[in-house]
């Protein structure tokens, strides 16, 4: 007994020292609550300085323009003054959604047809149904100005509010808000994704809306803001169903209860637990695993469990965990958010991917935030990390914060849908954590490195807006003039000017290519023969073409071939390309092929009879 058994002594000791850390993981402790008045008092004062407001407004500013400007003369003009061509066929889909002719949010759609309304833009009365009129009024030129105007200002806006969480979290370093404020406002993919008429931008920004008013709440003490935060947490999960906003109450479980749950874990083993639980999701929700049906497996879990430290209840609680997960996952809604479906219109689905999905999430995640951040600032994560996990200061307000890194997580290990626009949600978070950790070091007083420090991530945004404003889609169009009586054969994507163009399906070239052989050329655009190679839907693994998305292994093979000069019938005559100078974009394209999602490669091949 007296092996299993610890002694009073003992027993009171290891107590205590559980208190201690369950104290300092959520800011329990003497010192903090002797401090939270003063604290309350500084933060006010910091944040609406008169020097603060102003840093904000230019910060706003310095968002706003690029995001405007680009909204505004991205697709105008190519094929003549005051034309209009759509670049991002995902723009729209809410408005699309709202008039009943698409299944998706309808948040923004909602807003900004009040918006058209008002301006006298809006829809023809008696269109809400009719899929075909309702696409064509959601991709119209002046629907899409407001669309996009609607999304820069709300992409601006989350600068902003960026700055004042910092302030907020850390108010004695206002030199953090401006540096993490600063780095998303020059976020080249930021940049991209606000001067799209689409839900990404006005999510995320709505997203920090809600975190702001808890950051808010927890350090300043506003019950008025806690009781308020439901009317921003409606649009924060409404705009493109991010649920993953509900976890920032976590901030508010009682300390107690959280001692409760956490006796006998240390930091160490806290931080374990929630990477095993990821991983155990992540085997629930993948399609290869759950074809093979190894489900006891899974009891692997327990090792990471300390049972003998545990209070009894608990024991039960985390016997459970494995069962409930398995339970959830079955759940059809929830099913289709994390493993997919093995097909779709297109071909596979985005389940199909099987055991590559694990090594595609946890290459996107640090991909996304190395473009979205640039290099230099994407180095001080880690130690952002570190300066957050040691610091003592208000860590109920961080916890706030808790959404992005449960998304972090989903986004790593579960889930099956993974373009990139759909992680933006951690770029204004990762812009914090590496300004802290930038004043974490020497390095923030050295004003050369400083200048290094910004001038980058400018450079890496001019470099995405001149794949925006140098189109290869808009130097397509002088050769159509070139050869206006071609017939013409376009994959999706293209986006040709009026003329002799059909839309091509890979059968057309396969046996004879009878159907190929009907035109002289088949133009190809690298946003949809990318299915047939690494990219952030496949990852670096395509030697299986069952496993790639959104394409069949017949498509992949002809893909390959013609990209190589293998087809028969088919002989590159041009290649108009995307062009890059900055290192992130450069290895980008290397692995994975041009970054954004609309522009591409686009490659003009002959068709010889």
């Amino acid at each position: 007994m007296h092996h299993f058994v610890a002694s009073d002594a003992e027993r009171l000791e290891k107590r205590s020292k559980l208190t201690s850390n369950s104290n300092q993981l959520m800011g329990t402790g003497r010192h903090c609550e002797a401090g939270h008045e003063s604290r309350m008092t500084t933060q006010s004062e910091t944040v609406w300085r008169p020097w603060n407001l102003v840093c904000l407004g230019f910060l706003f500013l310095l968002a706003l323009i690029p995001r405007l400007y680009s909204a505004q003369t991205v697709g105008w003009n190519w094929d003549a003054p005051g034309s209009f061509t759509l670049i991002n066929f995902d723009e729209g889909g809410s408005c699309r959604a709202a008039l009943g002719g698409f299944d998706y949010s309808t948040f923004v759609g909602r807003q900004t047809i009040g918006i058209a309304d008002v301006l006298g833009r809006g829809p023809e009365p008696g269109i809400a149904g009719d899929a075909a009129a309702v696409k064509r009024y959601c991709h119209s030129p002046d629907y899409i100005l407001i669309a996009r105007t609607y999304s820069a200002v709300a992409g601006a806006l989350t600068v902003v509010l960026v700055g004042v969480i910092a302030l907020l979290l850390v108010p004695s370093q206002p030199g953090i808000a401006w540096t993490a404020g600063a780095l998303l406002a020059l976020s080249g993919f930021h940049i991209s994704e606000s001067h799209s008429g689409t839900v990404d931008a006005p999510s995320v920004f709505f997203i920090y809306a809600f975190l702001t008013l808890m950051v808010f709440s927890v350090s300043r003490g506003a019950r008025w803001a806690m009781f308020s935060s439901p009317l921003l947490l409606v649009p924060a999960v409404w705009t493109k169903y991010w649920v993953f906003a509900l976890f920032a109450y976590l901030t508010h479980v009682p300390s107690r209860a959280w001692q409760y749950v956490t006796r006998g874990f240390s930091q160490r083993r806290v931080i374990v637990v929630i990477l095993a639980t990821a991983v155990l999701f992540g085997m629930l929700t993948n399609s290869a695993f759950q074809e093979t049906r190894l489900y006891p497996l899974l009891a692997f879990y327990y090792l990471v469990i300390p049972w003998r430290q545990l209070e009894r209840p608990m024991v039960i609680v985390w016997l459970l965990v494995p069962v409930l997960a398995y339970g959830v996952c079955q759940i059809d809604i929830i099913a289709s958010y994390t493993t997919g479906s093995m097909t779709s219109r297109f071909g596979t689905g985005y389940g199909a991917i099987g055991w590559n999905k694990w090594l595609r999430n946890l290459v996107n995640v640090p991909a996304v935030l190395l473009l979205g951040l640039g290099l230099p600032a994407c180095l001080f994560i880690p130690a952002g990390i570190r300066a957050i996990a040691r610091s003592d200061a208000n860590p109920r307000a961080w916890l706030c914060l808790s959404p992005l890194l449960v998304f972090a997580l989903f986004m790593a290990f579960l889930a099956p849908v993974t373009y990139y626009r759909h992680y933006l949600a951690l770029i204004p978070a990762a812009a914090i954590v590496a300004a802290y950790g930038l004043f974490a070091t020497s390095w923030a007083r050295r004003r050369w490195f400083m200048a290094l420090f910004f001038a980058w991530p400018a450079l890496l945004a001019l470099d995405f807006e001149q794949d925006y404003h140098g189109d290869p889609r808009i130097a397509l169009r002088q050769w159509y003039a070139q050869n206006q009586a071609a017939q013409v054969f376009v994959s999706f994507y293209v986006g040709p000017p009026a003329g002799n163009s059909h839309m091509f399906r890979p059968e057309y070239a396969f046996g004879d290519a009878a159907k190929l052989r009907q035109a002289q050329y088949l133009i190809l655009s690298e946003n949809w023969y990318d299915t047939a190679f690494a990219n952030e839907l496949n990852g670096p693994i395509v030697s299986n073409p069952a496993r790639m998305i959104k394409t069949k292994p017949e498509y992949v093979q002809f893909y390959r071939d013609v990209l190589v000069g293998n087809h028969p019938n088919l002989v590159l005559e041009k290649s108009i390309d995307v062009k890059n100078f900055m290192p992130e974009l450069i290895l980008h394209r290397w692995l994975y092929g041009t970054f954004q999602l609309f522009v591409g490669d686009i490659k003009i091949f002959r068709i010889v009879h």
